[in-house]
């Protein structure tokens, strides 16, 4: 199966053959519960190289100690595992190509090469009893932000904005091929602590950006793409919130701008893995 994987910190989100899926990204320890509660069928108690954990919702409520790694690269084990977990929980299939994302600032070969090496070959993970041995054949990483853009390409110049959790990605596209001098990484986020002052952020963010005019098409993307746009329409004129369109069932629909990274990288999956 092909898929788009975008391991974010806050959550994760999968698109593939059966549409858009996310979870909670919180990871934390196992421990034996008296009290068993449900939260969410996104509650996931995972075995793993011999560890066992708690992920999703139930870290969330259930684990002392939860893990949120956060950075400007995806090459550790906690996205490892989150890349894992999204297959499991959306693919019965036993191949897999993804593709999968890195912050522009780290997106470098030594980095990617890294990401392919650790998810690359046969993996066996068992989630809420349910054991799958998965198998990932061919890997790719996208620059996160920039890969938006093939949710809908177009010709002319096209900047994009990228609002994570730990992270802000600013890439720019002129008749589809990526600019490098005018791409921006900052390493703080929606929940860093840095980033509290919404009004503050957006200043950081356009200090950032000082090479994009005021007139520029700006599509903002990500989680809270809505909250911030406020603040940076009061510099750049042409700015929107951008939600991919998806086809679904007969027709076509539009998705929630959180879903944008991992649709450009399904896109790009889909050419790449033919």
């Amino acid at each position: 199966m092909i898929l788009g994987i975008d391991a974010g910190n806050y959550e994760v989100k999968v698109m593939g053959p059966y549409g858009p899926y996310k979870f909670l990204s919180c990871l934390g320890e196992w421990r034996k519960r008296k009290l068993e509660q449900t939260f969410s069928k996104d509650d996931m108690e995972y075995y793993f190289e011999g560890k066992r954990g708690f992920a999703g919702t139930l870290a969330k409520y259930e684990s002392e100690f939860i893990r949120s790694r956060m950075g400007d690269t995806k090459a550790h084990e906690d996205a490892r595992l989150r890349v894992l977990l999204a297959i499991h929980r959306y693919s019965d299939a036993f191949e897999h190509s993804v593709v999968v994302g890195q912050p522009i600032e780290k997106h470098d070969h030594i980095e990617k090469n890294a990401i392919k090496e650790m998810l690359r070959g046969r993996h066996e993970l068992e989630v809420n009893g349910v054991t799958k041995t998965i198998v990932i054949r061919r890997v790719e990483v996208a620059a996160e932000g920039a890969a938006s853009f093939w949710c809908q390409p177009e010709l002319g110049i096209v900047r994009i904005i990228d609002i994570g959790s730990g992270t802000v990605n600013g890439a720019t596209l002129n008749d589809k091929r990526y600019i490098d001098k005018e791409a921006f990484t900052l390493n703080y986020g929606m929940n860093t602590n840095k980033s509290n002052d919404l009004e503050s952020l957006a200043e950081s963010i356009i200090t950032k950006a000082n090479k994009w005019g005021r007139q520029d098409f700006v599509r903002l993307i990500g989680g809270s793409a809505e909250m911030l746009a406020p603040y940076l329409k009061k510099y750049f004129n042409n700015l929107s919130v951008f939600e991919p369109t998806i086809f679904e069932g007969n027709s076509y629909k539009l998705v929630h701008p959180v879903y944008a990274n991992s649709i450009g990288f399904y896109e790009i999956a889909r050419s790449v893995f033919k």
